[in-house]
């Protein structure tokens, strides 16, 4: 009798697909955890952070400046005021209140002010301010930009009243071009969801690889499988595609439900353009399709290389931690990739994937360019794991 196992290549690998699949789906809770977590975590994280640039936006719009000594500068004052900022008078401990973070910051005009406006000599004023606390920056940058235009408009006023033009103390004028298109502001705020689209390709395929590999051998349920006619090959090849596809399936969710967040989810306005339809989605897809087929078979390698779970979680949590290192350094390095980073997995996936959040074409020769090293990695991957297979099938009873 012909049975699934004993058909053509096809066929075993799609047995072998099946079952791992049917495995993965028949544990809920752990399946529902990562597809909830992959559709769920980044599009919070998103509005978290949109929310907290609106909030920021919004108190550089609604000034409330504290003031000791508002006495001493009445000019000073009117000007602030003119710039709808909302002059208070400071409490008497208000260098304790910034340190505790119920102040952002305080404007101190001495009580000499005057007199030194009268002598014509340079005027000090004093701003007391925390900028360790994040919250408190926007605040304590309008102050200073306000009190620097003050000092500009003053020093213009100076000169005139000498019979000197203004341009005499400032020969140089700068004008700022921004070529950057709205989408391209707009990406960098997005960076997000190249960061999440490419830790979900890395990430998503984890569970089922540790539990198909390492799992397996631990309950001895690997064995068995290697008695049937199927080589070990097609037995890595199978397992492979099952992860693949899961893997897939996260990424998919992943990106969907940044793209409904970002579509349909009462989100702030912060005077940025947000572009990630479905175009844009669809390119990440692509981009992301050469990482989303290397990581099971990585995994599944490294998986088979543990003699239990504990072993190859261990293993597999040090190597997608230095994978997600990757487009953290390329983040903070603030430098352009040299050219052979192309070539490398992962940083030239999270290059591309910038790339098209700022709308830039994707020519199909560095598609494939970036494609090329995931390709041989893959198969390298699943030829490993097949000798590893072998070995086990050596020390298994007849």
């Amino acid at each position: 009798m012909s049975t699934p196992m004993s058909g053509g290549a096809l066929s075993r690998i799609g047995a072998i697909v099946a079952k791992e699949i049917t495995d993965t789906f028949r544990d809920r809770r752990a399946m529902l955890v990562t597809v909830i977590t992959s559709v769920v975590a980044g599009p919070i994280f998103l509005a978290l952070i949109l929310n907290m640039s609106a909030n920021q936006a919004e108190k550089a719009r609604t000034l409330k400046l504290p003031v000791v000594g508002a006495a001493y500068a009445p000019a000073l004052i009117a000007f602030l005021e003119r710039q709808q900022v909302t002059i208070e008078t400071a409490a008497d401990d208000y260098e304790n209140r910034i340190q505790a973070g119920d102040m952002d910051v305080v404007l101190r005009i001495e009580p000499d002010f005057e007199s030194a406006v009268k002598s014509g000599s340079a005027v000090k004023v004093k701003l007391i301010y925390d900028r360790s606390r994040d919250r408190a920056r926007p605040a304590i940058e309008q102050t200073e930009s306000l009190l620097n235009g003050y000092g500009r408009l003053w020093g213009t006023q100076r000169l005139l009243l000498r019979g000197i033009a203004p341009q005499v103390a400032r020969p140089l004028t700068v004008e700022s071009i921004d070529l950057a298109t709205p989408q391209q502001s707009g990406s960098l705020v997005l960076f997000l969801v190249a960061y999440y689209g490419l830790f979900a390709a890395v990430m998503g395929g984890m569970a089922g690889a540790i539990d198909t590999t390492a799992g397996e051998r631990e309950r001895g349920s690997l064995e068995p499988l290697l008695v049937t006619p199927i080589t070990t090959f097609e037995l890595a090849t199978g397992k492979w595609l099952a992860i693949a596809l899961f893997n897939a399936l996260v990424v998919a969710l992943t990106l969907a439900g940044f793209y409904l967040t970002l579509r349909f989810a009462p989100l702030p306005a912060i005077g940025i353009p947000f572009l990630f339809g479905f175009t844009e989605l669809v390119r990440f897809l692509l981009v992301l399709l050469p990482l989303i087929a290397l990581m099971p078979a990585i995994l599944v390698y490294v998986g088979m290389r543990g003699r239990s779970l504990k072993e190859a979680q261990a293993n597999i949590s040090v190597l997608l931690f230095l994978l997600s290192m990757v487009p953290v350094i390329q983040i903070f390095s603030q430098r352009k990739e040299p050219a052979w980073a192309a070539w490398v997995p992962v940083s030239s996936q999270y290059a591309m994937l910038n790339r098209a959040l700022r709308g830039d074409a994707i020519p199909v020769l560095e598609w494939l360019q970036s494609a090329a090293a995931p390709a041989l990695l893959t198969v390298l991957a699943l030829v490993a794991a097949a000798r590893l297979l072998n070995r086990v099938a050596a020390r298994a009873p007849s």
